[in-house]
């Protein structure tokens, strides 16, 4: 059985508004579309999506040990990078926290969408999801679901135009806490499917 929790294949990032509900775990099947969730589209091959988790502890040494003794966690974020293949309006106006107006072509008017940004303050969050999968015992993709309750986007690195290399958008997303949720539970929430519905 542990090898079918060895995991490879492609992975998808999703966002929608804070609260938005979990896509249900029986009825959406990998790769089928969340209710009321955004996909952020295709990413460049190799890049996939990578989940870091950046944490610091307080070790406690005493005179009777060159060990430390105890420690505590005063420190944990989670990340989740990727680069995005594609240059949607709308992931662009997501990115550059600009608002996106479309111009429909007309007789002597090109089809154009306009995103004006500046130098806002703000920052706009969102929850996010991330989805791969697992074979079951039957050879059947089963999900693999991390959701974070609240985290917001920002350009995580040079958007490269070269004639050699396909042009990405890489990003990253740090995750904050939801004091909302529950004690134990204020980042977010992994769900592991590992077997179809008995009926």
């Amino acid at each position: 059985m542990a090898d079918l929790d060895i995991l490879i294949g492609p992975g998808r990032l999703y966002r929608a508004p804070l609260a938005t509900a979990n896509p249900d775990e029986t009825t959406v099947a990998f790769g089928a579309a969340w209710t009321n969730w955004t996909a952020m589209g295709d990413l460049l091959e190799g890049s996939g999506v990578t989940l870091s988790m950046e944490e610091e502890y307080t070790k406690v040494y005493t005179e009777l040990s060159t060990a430390p003794v105890t420690a505590v966690r005063n420190k944990r974020e989670p990340m989740i990078k990727c680069t995005l293949a594609e240059h949607s309006g709308d992931n662009l106006a997501l990115i550059l926290d600009g608002t996106k107006t479309d111009t429909a072509a007309g007789a002597s008017q090109k089809g154009y969408s306009s995103i004006p940004f500046g130098v806002n303050t703000g920052v706009d969050f969102y929850k996010w999801g991330l989805e791969g999968f697992r074979y079951d015992s039957a050879g059947t993709q089963q999900p693999i679901r991390y959701f974070f309750h609240k985290g917001f986007l920002s350009l995580a690195g040079d958007v490269n135009f070269s004639k050699a290399d396909p042009t990405g958008i890489p990003i990253e997303i740090t995750v904050l806490a939801d004091r909302s949720q529950s004690a134990g539970s204020e980042l977010g929430e992994l769900q592991i499917v590992t077997a179809p519905a008995s009926s």
